[in-house]
């Protein structure tokens, strides 16, 4: 195999940085949800998450409050950051698979071009 061949990615083959953002775990829900779930739930959530971040900046003293206002957007990150992953590790793996389609331009252009001589004749 030539060093710029396109192949698949297998997920024991990655390096180690990339198997622990895998093996974040309670993230299929995430990975399956729909339009609703991230266009309505997810802003709405984020904005709560501002208020409770204020909140607890002011009601606690100062290396704890950081640490509490930190742990949301950081497991978010996380989260994004393995259903990125995955999403990008199957889309490579589908566009680099051999489909067994071969892209034949000139015969199905000498196609095209006899079909459309077939339309005009019978249109005359």
């Amino acid at each position: 195999m030539e060093e710029n061949e396109i192949r698949e990615i297998k997920k024991d083959e990655i390096p180690l940085y990339y198997k622990l953002i895998l093996k974040i775990p309670l993230t299929s829900f995430f990975e399956n949800a729909g339009g609703i779930f991230w266009g309505l739930i997810v802003p709405i959530f984020l904005i709560l998450e501002f208020f409770l971040s204020v909140f607890l900046i002011a009601a606690f003293s100062f290396p704890v409050n950081m640490i509490l206002v930190s742990i949301i957007p950081i497991s978010a990150f996380m989260i994004f950051t393995k259903i990125t992953l995955n999403r990008f590790i199957d889309w490579w793996n589908t566009v680099s698979r051999n489909s067994g389609f071969v892209w034949d331009v000139d015969k199905t252009l000498k196609e095209y071009v006899t079909l459309l001589k077939k339309q005009r004749l019978d249109k005359k």
